[in-house]
């Protein structure tokens, strides 16, 4: 049921406004080209043309009328997205022109299936709703039906109509189905006229029956009343006599639609006259000796109060009895009130208590206003002393509080009150004034001692950190104290416009503030000076004795980097210190001295610099390369050999180039002194070591070179003719040995020097040209074999 009413709400909503419900999705995105515009649309009619093949059974499903609906849509956001592309492609406008029929056709289509089933849906419910109505309107109308058969015929008639109320819109979509309605709501209204005329005749009978049991209670009421007089009793009978009106009060509505009931009214009020006349006659036949019996006593009582209150001052004890005696007066009064209004004596008595009574109550209250009063005028002179507390604000507060209410307990227009009255209120007008005076006058005072609290704090850690050096804990403590001062004047800023003298003070505290926030930023600037006059001063020689060691022949590439590390440290400070130099000459003048020194330093490090690069190019690569050059001497793979024979030239190389190309650019670098083997040496006989050196290497290299030459040339290819010739591969062979002589020949070319030297050749030895005549005799045979 939850599932069809969302759906008719749907529904309804859809034919209600089409372009309302179209209007939230989100515009579609615009196609890139007229191909994928042409894909969108083709894809779109093609699934539009599936979604309404769907619902074209009977019934669709309403899955399937939502998905044609979204189909629809689907093609008119497709559309949308190429709209760009009609007037340029002629073939996509003509795809267009025949979707846009598509869609007004198929969508007119889709709507009114939509609507059908809609329309389908609401009648089967309303019959189905329809048969329980009639059920239970049937029932109303039986003999024995009572207010709940009322209430469920009322019930179903109302969800009948809510219902037919939701489909109604569909009406405009289905003649047949505002004709269906219209004799729907025909029917409820005779089911309603039905329902109304039962519920009169029950509430009727239900009101005879109050009404019977009202009149009855009335007349045993009254009958104990004549049997014996008694409060109770006659209080009975005035209880049951209201109550029989109000009764009455209640069912006549139903008097002018029930001529039965009206009757039945009629001869109740005639019973509640004639009640009263018989109550009145009962108070006239007790008299009023009945009524003095009871209140004598408490009479009396109140005469001695009123007597003891007009004496100039009754004890508390006095005033709390008159208080008791009017109380219980003014109950019995009370109480005796309605036969005072039904009989004349007894009218008269109660009035001559009441008026004792009002005597008493307004001396009392009198009383009340001057006890009251002396309190809150109490609680004012404590106020005036020199340093009231709050607990003393609180209690002139609650003084005044209990004042005002006593005031609107009394009987403010009574001229026995009214003096009293006229005096508390006066009294209460200028109380509030008076505390509203001292309160500010305690607030100002209590303000200008929190502020010269904080400006003698602040004066006392200022002239601390003047005369020690202070830590930097104590230079905050200083600063927040100051700061203390402007967070105090800021509390009572309130004062400064309505205080001449306190706005004057303030001001003069806020310059007071400035001024220690001067001397303090001061004291801070001396000691920053002398912070950084240290540290330039410990950085400076520590510079300088980097830089001697960065010097010597024998410093490393880290001394030169601790001493590069130190003067970047210095030009750091004279960077982070820059504002200082502004704040405080003295150290101004200082730093000046401290980079002319530090220009020094860098002319002396970059020097160092380059000596050390001289030194690293020089006689660092002169033990290098002697130690690789003796690695290559003992070791035992040739390719290995080489390839150290390489690496010790280059160096070597490096040492007689880079080194001179350093000296020529820097003439001072060829006095300092390079190390070799544990001496000083000048740099230009350092640089003929390592031509030196070269020299003797070239032999040695050139023997590895050939034996490489020698191996991998004629010598393979020999090996590898004889390992083919023995598998019978005589034409690889053949390739084989034409390599040998040709490998032969090159390498005797390209070392004449060496063609005498004898290598190892299948476990033999011979020099580069006997094997080549090995080689021409074996490949002889399988020459002539070709």
């Amino acid at each position: 049921m939850v599932r069809t009413s969302v759906l008719v709400l749907i529904g309804f909503l859809v034919f209600a406004s089409i372009d309302d419900a179209f209007a939230a999705p989100p515009e579609p995105v615009a196609a890139k080209s007229v191909g994928e515009a042409t894909k969108r649309v083709e894809t779109a009619r093609a699934a539009l043309a599936t979604a309404v093949q769907r619902i074209e059974k009977d019934p669709p499903s309403n899955p399937d009328l939502d998905a044609a609906l979204a189909a629809v849509e689907a093609l008119k956001d497709a559309l949308n997205a190429g709209a760009s592309f009609e007037t340029e492609d002629l073939d996509y406008a003509k795809i267009v022109l025949a979707a846009r029929k598509e869609l007004r056709t198929q969508r007119e289509y889709v709507e009114d299936r939509r609507a059908k089933v809609h329309i389908h849906e609401f009648r089967r419910r309303i019959d189905a709703a329809l048969a329980p109505m009639n059920e239970r309107v049937a029932k109303v109308t039986a003999k024995d039906s009572g207010p709940k058969e009322v209430d469920e015929a009322r019930a179903a008639v109302d969800a009948l109509k809510k219902l037919a109320e939701e489909g109604r819109p569909l009406t405009k979509q289905d003649p047949k189905f505002a004709a269906y309605l219209s004799e729907l709501d025909a029917t409820i209204s005779r089911h309603e006229k039905t329902i109304d005329e039962r519920w009169l005749q029950q509430s009727a009978q239900k009101q005879r029956g109050l009404l019977d049991e009202s009149r009855k209670a009335l007349a045993n009421a009254l009958a104990e009343v004549g049997k014996a007089w008694s409060d109770d009793k006659f209080s009975a009978a005035d209880k049951a006599t209201v109550a029989l009106q109000k009764q009455l009060d209640e069912g006549r509505p139903l008097e002018e639609k029930d001529k039965t009931y009206r009757a039945e009214a009629d001869k109740a009020r005639a019973e509640i006259a004639q009640a009263k006349r018989r109550m009145d006659e009962l108070v006239v036949q007790a008299g009023v000796s009945r009524v003095k019996a009871e209140m004598g006593p408490a009479h009396d009582e109140l005469i001695a109060a009123g007597k003891a209150l007009r004496a100039r001052k009754p004890t508390p004890e006095q005033f709390a009895e008159a208080k008791t005696a009017a109380f219980v007066v003014r109950k019995l009064v009370e109480k005796y009130e309605p036969q005072a209004a039904r009989s004349q004596p007894i009218g008269q008595y109660i009035t001559e208590v009441k008026n004792l009574l009002v005597e008493v109550e307004v001396a009392l209250q009198v009383r009340s206003l001057d006890a009251a009063r002396a309190d809150v005028i109490q609680a004012l002179r404590n106020l005036e002393r020199r340093a009231p507390t709050p607990e003393q604000f609180e209690e002139a507060n609650t003084a005044m509080v209990v004042l005002q209410k006593t005031l609107e307990t009394v009987h403010a227009k009574n001229p026995a009150i009214s003096p009293s009255a006229a005096e508390a209120r006066q009294l209460l007008k200028d109380g509030k004034a008076t505390m509203e005076r001292r309160r500010y006058e305690v607030d100002l005072q209590q303000q200008r001692a929190k502020v010269d609290e904080a400006r003698k704090n602040a004066a006392a850690l200022v002239m601390q950190i003047q005369k020690e050096k202070p830590t930097e804990a104590q230079l905050a403590e200083a600063e927040n104290a100051v700061k203390q001062i402007g967070v105090v004047l800021d509390a009572g800023v309130a004062f400064v416009k309505k205080d001449r003298d306190y706005s004057l003070y303030a001001k003069e505290s806020k310059e007071r503030m400035a001024e220690l926030a001067d001397r303090i930023n001061r004291r801070r600037i001396v000691l920053s000076a002398a912070e950084a006059r240290a540290q330039l001063t410990e950085q400076l020689t520590t510079a300088k004795d980097k830089l001697e060691a960065a010097k010597r022949a024998s410093s490393t590439d880290a001394d030169l980097e601790a001493a590069n590390k130190v003067v970047n440290d210095i030009m750091k400070t004279f960077e982070t210190r820059a504002e200082l130099e502004q704040q405080d000459a003295g150290y101004a003048g200082y730093a000046e001295r401290a980079r002319n020194e530090l220009l020094k330093l860098v002319e002396a490090l970059e020097f160092a610099r380059q000596a050390r690069a001289l030194r690293r190019t020089t006689g660092e690569a002169l033990a290098a390369a002697s130690a690789t050059s003796e690695a290559a001497a003992s070791a035992a793979d040739l390719r290995k050999k080489k390839e150290l024979y390489a690496s010790a030239l280059d160096k070597l190389k490096a040492c007689q180039e880079d080194g001179a190309r350093m000296v020529k650019e820097n003439a001072g670098l060829g006095s300092v002194d390079v190390l070799v083997g544990g001496l000083p040496t000048s740099p230009q006989e350092v640089m003929a070591q390592c031509a030196q050196k070269a020299a003797a290497l070239q032999e040695p290299q050139k023997k590895v070179d050939v034996q490489l030459r020698f191996d991998d040339g004629p010598r393979k290819a020999y090996d590898l003719a004889k390992s083919l010739l023995s598998k019978g591969k005589k034409s690889e062979a053949l390739d084989q040995y034409n390599n040998c002589v040709a490998e032969g020949r090159i390498l005797e070319n390209r070392y004449p020097e060496f063609k005498e030297q004898k290598f190892t050749v299948a476990g033999t030895s011979m020099n580069v040209l006997e094997l080549i005549q090995v080689c021409v005799k074996e490949r002889k045979p399988l020459q002539a074999a070709r």
